[in-house]
């Protein structure tokens, strides 16, 4: 509901979510995603049929590999963070709502390439391979995501 008169529109600080509030969700998002297929398909035999038994030797190279570009584009989401939390000091605490809409926007995007390793462990486990690699592609998905944590700034 915009609380704005009419014909005034909202101040966008008012309806977007804090990051840390977005950042949590997504992570236990993966969590449970991750939870709820290993429990379903775990114990299960290859969905996707006449795939290459050598094919799966590849899996967990396959499962590093996607983990690339979420950890090429952090650098893009960290130097966001540390302009929204420059803007926010400078302002007294009120967060800019246009870097703060960049930051969310980069979050997002972020956390979409975070799936990546899960999804090819989906995958990877779909056709038959070893229940282990798609726990390690579950526990990179979960490494990623805490590398794009919105609360800290980069190290220097």
């Amino acid at each position: 509901m915009n609380p704005a008169p009419k014909g005034t529109p909202a101040p966008p600080h008012i309806n977007s979510p804090s990051p840390v509030l977005v950042w949590g969700a997504q992570l236990a998002g993966t969590v449970a995603i991750a939870i709820v297929i290993y429990l379903f398909l775990g114990g299960r035999a290859a969905v996707i049929q006449g795939v290459d038994p050598a094919w799966t030797r590849f899996g967990l190279l396959g499962i590093l590999l996607a983990s690339g570009p979420a950890l090429w584009y952090v650098r893009r989401f960290k130097a966001t963070l540390d302009a929204d939390i420059a803007a926010a000091k400078a302002r007294g605490g009120a967060p800019d709502p246009q870097r703060r809409r960049e930051l969310l926007r980069k979050l997002s995007v972020g956390g979409a390439l975070c799936e990546l390793p899960l999804a090819l462990g989906v995958i990877y486990l779909l056709a038959g391979g070893e229940l282990r690699y798609f726990v390690a592609a579950a526990c990179v998905s979960v490494a990623l995501r805490l590398s794009y944590r919105p609360f800290t700034a980069r190290s220097r």
